[in-house]
């Protein structure tokens, strides 16, 4: 495929969100052609949707950014992809994004395609929130040290990513090709909706949340557990699974819009919260019984003001030396 033949200003539309039916076809169409369309396109919208991605650390200028992509990409003769400055800027990003190269080929500096298919690997980093754009226009949003994975391949015909951690999806509707998701415990058939997995830590089990549409939830066996409806969540733990309805569902999904919420939480599932919020270690003095329970939400506050907040109405003492907090309670503290 020349490179002339490819799409560019209706992906740089689509990029932007400005992308009009004719532009979006003319994409689908591009994407049909070849797998290795679908590669590269897999990559341009990572970078973009990665670089744009705002966090503590970076704040990227997005027409540099578009210059740079295009100046790199848009204007090569061949099929070769270059990789170099665009690890540069992932890592720039905080985002951690690893293609395995598995069966390709390296030569001169340049990422060539080979008859089998690369994975693509995202990271969110401790203590940050990722967004991302899958190449069939699906929204993924990573919680702190979540992982998603999914082939260089994929596309509108190939829609399987495998994840670990806490993911929401947005998945863009296609009756004849099902999205699934496939978790540590826990595969999701998805046909175009809104829902949130947890592979939650604390309860050492995993939480699928539909806020919207239809999914179909398997075991590892593949044996259907539930077809859940909005607004219920399906807990599964020790091999048991349980469906319930979400009083507040949103809540739960309250950490996309850089939000976290709590509703009447005991004292230790706050703290395994705050750990993955903030990208720290926790320490609780393990001889007393912290038996608790809090309704707050924390946005743009600092750890040392949540921490200072619950001192007020629990009688503990913190210490917070970089990465590493500790939490006792003040009749234990040494005077």
């Amino acid at each position: 495929m020349e490179s002339q033949n490819t799409p560019w200003e209706a992906i740089a539309a689509r990029l932007k969100d400005e992308a009009n039916n004719e532009q979006l076809l003319q994409i689908k169409g591009w994407l049909d052609c070849s797998p290795e369309n679908s590669v590269i396109f897999s990559e341009i919208i990572n970078f973009w949707s990665l670089t744009k991605h705002k966090t503590q650390f970076y704040e990227p200028n997005k027409t540099i950014n578009w210059q740079k992509l295009m100046k790199r990409i848009g204007h090569s003769q061949s099929h070769i992809f270059q990789l170099n400055t665009y690890f540069k800027w992932l890592a720039a990003a905080a985002v951690l994004v690893i293609v395995f190269l598995m069966g390709l080929s390296l030569g001169n500096g340049f990422l060539k395609r080979s008859t089998k298919v690369s994975l693509v690997r995202i990271v969110a980093p401790e203590g940050s929130k990722t967004q991302i754009f899958l190449p069939d226009s699906t929204q993924v949003w990573l919680n702190s040290g979540a992982e998603l994975q999914y082939p260089g391949d994929f596309s509108v015909q190939n829609r399987r990513i495998t994840m670990k951690g806490e993911c929401f999806f947005s998945v863009t509707k296609d009756q004849e090709h099902p999205f699934f998701v496939v978790g540590t415990k826990l595969r999701i058939k998805v046909y175009g909706t809104q829902f949130n997995i947890n592979e939650n830590g604390f309860i050492d089990g995993t939480e699928v949340t539909l806020i919207s549409g239809k999914v179909e939830v398997y075991d590892k066996s593949n044996q259907l557990l539930s077809k859940l409806n909005p607004g219920e969540q399906l807990v599964y733990k020790n091999g048991l699974s349980q469906v319930q309805k979400t009083v507040n569902p949103e809540a739960l999904t309250s950490w996309i819009n850089n939000m976290l919420i709590f509703n009447n939480r005991p004292f230790e599932e706050v703290i395994y919260y705050l750990e993955k919020w903030y990208g720290v270690n926790i320490t609780l003095d393990r001889t007393t019984n912290y038996d608790y329970n809090y309704t707050f939400k924390v946005k743009t506050e600092s750890l040392r003001e949540v921490l200072s907040l619950i001192s007020f109405i629990t009688p503990i003492v913190y210490r917070i030396e970089g990465e590493n907090v500790t939490i006792k309670y003040k009749k234990n503290m040494k005077k």
